[in-house]
This record gives structure tokens, sequence and C-alpha cells, in this order.
């Protein structure tokens, strides 16, 4: 059997900043990180881990032109771009059309608590939709094991599924071309995908592939999986 072409992101080699209001764990280069085993995946240029200390502010400055997706894990964030303010909780997904050289402020609104969400980056060069129709919203505990296709807008280069599931449950995820891009995140717990074992914030990307074959090996385990290259 011809095995799929792949290559993991395991979650303690990514790099780690920190500073009096950030812990950020960056999967592909990031600011002044390089490593030729994290360059980019396709138009999949950024993923980061992020936890922000209790009403602090951090800042983003966006190399690219891109859609930027943020994913609250725990709690939730605000956001500031050119002038507007967004509020994301857990539960929904924001996309943001963010040009090359803009910086965008994001806050973490409660006072006492840390939050952490994701941040993923990919590379575009159109803007069809304002950011007030790029958010989404989806519920774990109506859908679980299972594949929740979150976003699916033939506006948007990609596609955005996540699903919460129990030990040994199973999901295969159909590409709609064996052109397009797979890359799955691992927020928790642990997965076999394609034969590979992926363990909590690790990465995987796949290409050539015509469907992608997930089980859950633990409890309460969490994927965020994106296909792209529309």
């Amino acid at each position: 059997m011809e095995r799929i072409s792949g290559k993991i992101f395991l979650a303690d080699e990514r790099e780690l900043t920190e500073t009096s209001a950030l812990r950020r764990y960056s999967t592909f280069n990031f600011e002044k990180y390089y490593s030729e085993h994290r360059t980019p995946f396709a138009n999949l240029f950024l993923c980061n881990d992020e936890l922000i200390v209790g009403g602090k502010v951090t800042f983003f400055l966006c190399k690219e032109d891109s859609l930027q997706i943020f994913i609250p894990i725990k709690g939730g964030i605000d956001i500031v771009a050119n002038g507007k303010e967004f509020a994301v909780k857990t539960g929904q997904v924001q996309v943001l059309n963010v040009g090359k050289g803009e910086v965008l402020e994001i806050s973490n609104p409660y006072q006492n608590d840390m939050i952490n969400y994701m941040q993923f980056g990919i590379k575009t060069d159109m803007f069809l939709m304002r950011a007030s129709e790029m958010l989404f919203n989806f519920d774990f505990e109506k859908d679980q094991n299972q594949l929740l296709e979150i976003i699916a807008n033939p506006k948007l280069p990609f596609k955005l599924s996540a699903g919460i599931f129990a030990g040994r449950e199973e999901a295969v995820y159909k590409m709609q071309s064996p052109n397009h891009q797979f890359y799955a995140f691992i927020i928790d717990g642990a997965f076999e995908i394609e034969g590979r074992l992926m363990h909590t914030r690790d990465g995987l990307a796949l290409w050539g592939i015509e469907q992608v074959e997930l089980k859950a090996l633990s409890n309460n385990a969490i994927v965020v999986v994106l296909a792209f290259g529309f």
C-alpha cells in the first residue's frame, strides 16, 4: 500500500516566545524564529498557539496578505482590526482579512484568567467577504464523534472542520480534490491519522490524498482540520 505524503510537526519542537503578557508556541517559522524543518505548508504559513495573561494586550504584525483565523480554546479574545472591534468566544471562529503590514491588537478581556486561542494564517490575494460575515458558530456538545464542517464558503480558499471524540471513535474526511492540502492540529488528546500517532498540539500536513481516516485514542479528544488550495 502506497504511503501518503505527509509531515508531522511535533508540539515539543515548536518555538516558544514568552513576555509578561503572553506565551506563544509557533508551529511554523515566525518572527525571528527560523528552522528549515518548520517552513510553512503551502499557503498555510502561520499556526500559533497563544496564551494571554489576564487583562493584557498583544499585537500581531501581519507579514502576508492573508486570512487570519482565530479559534478561542479557553475563554475569549477581543480583536481590534482597522479600528473595528471583534469579540470572539469559545464556540466561535473569527476570520479576518488582513493586509501585509497591518497590525492587529489582541487582548484578554478577563482580568484574572489566562486565555488560550489558536491562530492560523492562510495566504490569499482575494478578500471577498466582510469580517462581519466571517464569524462562525459551532457546538461540540450537540454533535460529538464527528467532524463538524464549521467553515465551507465558496468565497473562502479553505474549509475548516473540528470535532470532539470519545476514545476509539472514527471519522473519514473526504477531500474535494487530491490536489488540495490537508492539515490537522490536535487541540487535546491523541489521534491516529492515516497511521500516524498524534498527540496534543501536534500538527500533521498531508497532500496527494483523496480521503483521510482519523481515530481518536483518548476520550474528549479534539482536532481541527483545515483543507485548502481551492
